[in-house]
């Protein structure tokens, strides 16, 4: 029965494709530091690794493929549609970046888990350092990014960057699969950061997107130009300046959230 089980899990696991294209086999990522992001609210995640995507340039090294993400197409630019996948990208000049971008959750618990693991024993069989999770939410109502890890030491690099210890939150804002993936770098001793920034609405969030950067760049030390960011920035707040003298106010007032606590928290 047991080896039953064991083939089973075994089974599953095979159904998470990891796709590798030639840079992606001669890629040494040794060292390298995983940077993903969370679906939440203001998608400042997303926004802050797609930027970095663009700006940096990085070689495309792979793909991931399951029938465990959700059974839909998505329109790319060239108005294709593809089904779901994540996209692996690498970095490897002034420091080392393996980015990982996918724009949706996985929805069931054993799939995220089952995803979560194959891939995070790829990335250790690879030698890969750190883990990185991006994600935005409403906190206090104050323009910070928020960092939570397993210890104030791991932490300390992105402090002096200028994130605050995260608060002892209630829900984090991340969904299972960015869950798993935490829990089995903190488990394992790895290096493993959830950084959250401030948002105001579930409105896109490029200002969000911009303060992860800022922290993420120079706790990694790499140079990025957030020019275009600033565009974004500047273009949402005319739409909204003009949308709230049409039809009243649609961003809440920027007031502190009460919370029982507001205690450092740590992943493990």
């Amino acid at each position: 029965m047991v080896k039953q089980v064991n083939r089973w899990k075994f089974k599953q696991l095979e159904d998470v494709k990891i796709i590798l294209n030639e840079e992606g086999e001669k890629a040494d990522l040794t060292g390298s530091t995983l940077i993903e992001s969370s679906p939440s609210p203001g998608a400042a995640g997303l926004i802050a690794l797609t930027h970095l995507i663009e700006f940096l340039q990085p070689i495309k090294i792979g793909e991931v493929k399951s029938p465990h993400f959700p059974q839909i197409s998505i329109v790319n630019d060239s108005g294709l549609a593809n089904q779901p996948k994540i996209e692996l990208y690498f970095y490897d000049k002034d420091v080392k970046l393996l980015l990982m971008l996918r724009n949706f959750p996985i929805e069931s618990s054993e799939g995220s888990y089952l995803v979560a693991r194959k891939l995070y024993e790829f990335f250790k069989s690879k030698g890969v350092k750190a883990y990185y999770l991006l994600a935005s939410s409403r906190i206090y109502g104050e323009s910070n990014v928020y960092v939570a890890s397993t210890s104030i030491n791991n932490a300390k690099s992105l402090i002096e960057a200028g994130a605050k210890l995260s608060p002892n939150l209630d829900a984090l804002p991340l969904d299972r699969f960015g869950a798993y993936m935490l829990s089995f770098f903190a488990r394992n001793y790895d290096l493993a950061f959830i950084l959250i920034s401030e948002v105001y609405s579930y409105l896109p969030d490029p200002a969000a997107a911009k303060r992860l950067l800022e922290v993420l760049s120079k706790a990694l030390k790499f140079r990025i130009d957030m020019e275009k960011l600033d565009r974004e920035i500047e273009k949402q707040k005319r739409l909204i300046e003009e949308f709230q003298r049409g039809f009243g106010q649609i961003l809440p007032e920027r007031e502190e959230q009460p919370s029982r606590e507001r205690e450092p928290y740590y992943i493990g």
